[in-house]
């Protein structure tokens, strides 16, 4: 019920086309790096998806933060601007389901972008490589992976947005943190978990490491201990007020 009132609340504010867009974009990226340098990729030996993903993830990944980035400040501009916020307040609703419903709406977004950048390199893995290298379950498995991983972002970026009552500050400390993430060392696993660092790890450099359900279960924690912050935050606000 929540996430269809924050659906109805962001139809007018261009938030389905701007991930839309960013989804676009971003899956456009290997289609163009194939059509260009296609006797590069395909001289490489091993798995064509894993021949991709090296080659575009770190830039589709952070196109990906910047939408999500974006997407939050919109979702929490709206509530702030005309006092939204405090209207909201007076409505026999709470704030912990509103906010649980931005994440779901975040969630969904972000799921319905990944789904069609995999789709883009799966669509490049049957033009340019072999037919019979398409395999539904590595496709399924890298979505569900990298899905998994976005989560901790979309959920720390909420929290970020929810504080800052001016748009401009959400957002410029979410694109400090993208661009400080890019700055840390990517063979650092402990450094790769951090919430704005996690979504440029691959599916494959995690097997290679063996450290597969770690990940998993460290942006599962991050994620609970990023929406239990926001509890605690909501539940400061009411006893202040």
């Amino acid at each position: 019920m929540k996430t269809g009132l924050e659906w109805k609340k962001l139809k007018r504010t261009g938030y389905l086309p701007t991930f839309l867009g960013a989804g676009l974009l971003a899956a456009a990226f290997p289609v163009i790096q194939m059509a260009v340098r296609e006797e590069i990729f395909t001289a490489l030996s091993g798995s064509p998806f894993q021949i991709l993903m090296n080659a575009n993830w770190q830039m589709m990944a952070m196109l990906n933060l910047l939408w999500v980035i974006c997407g939050c400040c919109m979702m929490y501009h709206t509530e702030f601007a005309d006092h939204g916020q405090q209207k909201m307040e007076t409505l026999p609703v709470r704030q912990e389901s509103l906010f649980l419903g931005k994440f779901f709406v975040t969630a969904l977004a972000s799921l319905g972008i990944l789904t069609v950048e995999m789709a883009a390199v799966y669509g490049c893995i049957g033009y340019w490589f072999a037919p019979e290298e398409l395999k539904i379950d590595m496709f399924l498995k890298n979505l569900g992976f990298q899905f998994f991983v976005f989560l901790p972002t979309g959920m720390v970026m909420l929290v970020i947005a929810s504080l800052c009552k001016n748009m401009w500050m959400s957002l410029g400390l979410g694109v400090i943190l993208v661009f400080a993430a890019t700055m840390l060392p990517q063979e650092s696993l402990t450094l790769g978990l951090l919430p704005f660092a996690a979504p440029y790890q691959t599916l494959f450099s995690v097997e290679e490491q063996g450290k597969t359900e770690l990940v998993l279960a460290v942006c599962g924690l991050e994620t609970v201990g990023f929406a239990f912050l926001e509890m605690m935050i909501l539940k400061i606000r009411r006893y202040l007020r």
